[in-house]
């Protein structure tokens, strides 16, 4: 109970865990970046290649099963990823109405990207353009709310709990 008043920076095995924590995302940042570049790439119409598949290069489409059981594993894996960063976005100084809109964006960033494949190969194309905003906006928004955690739990703030703050300071906007 104490590390829901203090956040997990009061204790020493809690703080380890947070920056493996962080350095494991960090990893998993990188490579999905990566492997989004190498499979997808970051043109729209390498995307719509990616999902309608090209003749020309011997790329099949995206068949249904293959969507399914993508989307399987990345329903499982986003949700937890949101709920812990969501958890975590809880003990950061962000302002109320900073946190509410990281939650809503990355939620809604992991929502659209998950989708847009689907949309791209059964309904138009022009959804290449959602799916590749959708990417930026999980990537943009996961480095923003992961800075918050860095700065948050790395000690550059007070140690004080959030509900102990004189006003509203250390806030981060």
């Amino acid at each position: 109970m104490r590390m829901l008043l203090t956040g997990p920076q009061a204790e020493r095995p809690a703080g380890t865990i947070m920056g493996f924590f962080y350095f494991y995302f960090l990893l998993h940042w990188l490579t999905g970046f990566f492997m989004f570049f190498t499979k997808l790439g970051f043109t729209y119409g390498s995307v719509v290649r990616y999902y309608l598949g090209d003749p020309e290069r011997f790329m099949n489409p995206r068949s249904f099963s293959g969507l399914l059981e993508v989307s399987h594993f990345h329903l499982f894996a986003m949700g937890l990823f949101f709920v812990v960063f969501s958890h975590l976005l809880l003990f950061t100084g962000f302002r109320a109405q900073v946190k509410d809109r990281l939650t809503w964006g990355l939620a809604g960033a992991l929502l659209t990207d998950m989708a847009s494949g689907w949309l791209v190969r059964y309904l138009a194309a022009e959804f290449a353009w959602l799916k590749l905003a959708a990417f930026w906006s999980v990537q943009g928004l996961s480095l923003v709310v992961l800075g918050g955690l860095v700065w948050e739990f790395s000690g550059r703030r007070s140690r004080r709990p959030l509900s102990m703050a004189p006003g509203k300071t250390g806030q981060l906007d």
